[in-house]
């Protein structure tokens, strides 16, 4: 996978992938994606106006909202290739997360248990201020999903510069 989309990078996206990016311009990137497909919004219907393109190579997802004009607002990376301040934060443990958080100043402002029958030890924690959530299973970071800035009114969306 190309180094220039290696690093995690809140608010603002992966390396050279940039929220606010149309699917063109994501795609002259990262190339093609193995799988396209309609995600669910907020009522768990599959929404039209949601596009998600995976890359299995490096196990990541990259979100399109119609709603936006079809520009890049959410990206999810499962893959210990992706570094978050230099780092593989995949694969890194809660207590190793926690304390890289707070070296950064990131605070976490959510924490779910989401643990059911499949997934026995899932947990979440976000940070709202930073666009950032992270998924633990066993005590184990499985994914890191980013997010764009936001203004103040939670709906209009900040594009990176």
């Amino acid at each position: 996978m190309k180094e220039e989309i290696q690093e995690i990078i809140p608010n603002v996206g992966l390396g050279a992938i940039k929220f606010g990016m149309t699917r063109d311009e994501v795609k002259n990137i990262a190339g093609k994606p193995d799988e396209i497909e309609n995600v669910p919004g907020f009522d768990e219907e599959v929404n039209n106006e949601l596009e998600s393109w995976h890359y299995d190579e490096n196990e990541f997802s990259l979100v399109f909202d119609a709603d936006y004009d079809w520009r890049l607002v959410s990206i999810a990376v499962s893959d210990p290739f992706f570094k978050f301040h230099g780092k593989s934060i995949v694969g890194m443990t809660r207590q190793d997360t926690f304390d890289l958080l707070e070296k950064l100043g990131i605070v976490v402002s959510n924490m779910e248990d989401l643990s059911d029958d499949e997934n026995p030890e899932l947990e979440l924690i976000e940070s709202d201020e930073d666009g950032l959530m992270i998924w633990f299973s066993e005590g184990e970071v499985i994914e890191v999903q980013i997010l764009p800035d936001v203004e103040e009114d939670g709906e209009t969306l900040i594009w990176p510069k």
